[in-house]
């Protein structure tokens, strides 16, 4: 299976562009991570951190900054499927800062067609299914599980998908939040976490460099990390006990987010299942609330007395 799914990002990859398919460079180096050494590990995550602006870079600055040899920079490239980091370059420059709406919308040379939209999205999932690793998948929902408390966390577009995660886990477990409350500063709100909580953060790009800030913090006071990201998250991945990534290359100015929107339900209806009596039961509390607090709702209308 690990075979075949080496040979089809192998296939897929082969003759396109980074901005044209989706498998850029932060995708092949996800596909490899785990089998790279950890010199490669370094010059990686220095090649991700740098993504957005390779072209200015050498190899022998990248190599220096991951302090590696120039010898094992061109074997890592290589092993990236590129015949040489000039390869690379021109890769990234053809694919005009995949990710940024303005670059995106200045190489537009067509009206956004709907088929290819839906036809990506319907990729990104495909891609979800295949790529990631069921021992991530089940350390995720352990983690949800076990937490004594839940706090969720996203900034820019990774705040929607915060709170339809909030959302969702909140029907099933208890005392789940969404950070940053409204009025308080994230160090009123990260202050007290520790062992037995848990942090779950959407990740996806851009990332401000603060959230590197708040994983740190949160880490250092013993609580666990999830991380759900997309391929280009380096640094950040390192802070988390659990990264969970995700496919949003998108088919024209923005990125797409309908595979972690699925991933969070999928990781809610998880938590649910593995809850069982206890989530059946605050769903069911749920629903007299809904009853009660909703009395002109075909569910909850109530014959009049007297």
């Amino acid at each position: 299976m690990e075979k075949m799914k080496k040979e089809a990002i192998a296939a897929g990859m082969g003759g396109r562009s980074a901005g044209a398919s989706g498998y850029g460079v932060d995708v092949r180096i996800a596909a490899l991570f785990d089998e790279l050494t950890e010199s490669e590990r370094r010059l990686a995550e220095v090649v991700l951190e740098a993504a957005a602006d390779l072209s200015a870079f050498t190899a022998g600055e990248l190599a220096a900054r991951a302090e590696v040899s120039a010898a094992t920079a061109a074997r890592f490239f290589r092993r990236l499927g590129y015949e040489s980091y000039g390869d690379l370059r021109r890769s990234v420059r053809e694919a005009r800062t995949w990710g940024s709406p303005l670059y995106e919308l200045s190489a537009a040379e067509r009206p956004a067609d709907f088929a290819r939209h839906v036809a990506q999205d319907i990729d990104n999932l495909k891609r979800l299914a295949l790529d990631l690793p069921p021992a991530a998948l089940a350390a995720a929902v352990e983690l949800l599980v076990s937490a004594r408390r839940l706090h969720v966390i996203g900034f820019r577009n990774s705040a929607a998908l915060a709170t339809y995660a909030r959302g969702l886990l909140a029907h099933v477990k208890p005392d789940v939040r969404l950070l940053p409350l409204a009025g308080q500063t994230l160090a009123e709100d990260l202050v007290g976490l520790g062992p037995g909580d848990a942090l779950v953060v959407f990740g996806f790009r851009r990332r401000p460099p603060a959230l590197r800030e708040v994983m740190a913090a949160v880490r250092d006071g013993g609580a666990r990390i999830l991380l759900v990201t997309d391929a280009s998250a380096a640094r950040t991945a390192h802070l988390a006990h659990v990264t969970l990534r995700c496919p949003n290359q998108g088919a024209s100015l923005f990125d797409s987010y309908v595979a972690p929107m699925s991933l969070i339900s999928h990781l809610a209806s998880a938590v649910g299942a593995a809850l069982g009596e206890a989530a059946e039961n605050r769903l069911a509390m749920i629903e007299d609330l809904h009853r009660r607090l909703e009395p002109f709702s075909p569910a909850g209308r109530r014959t009049p007395r007297g």
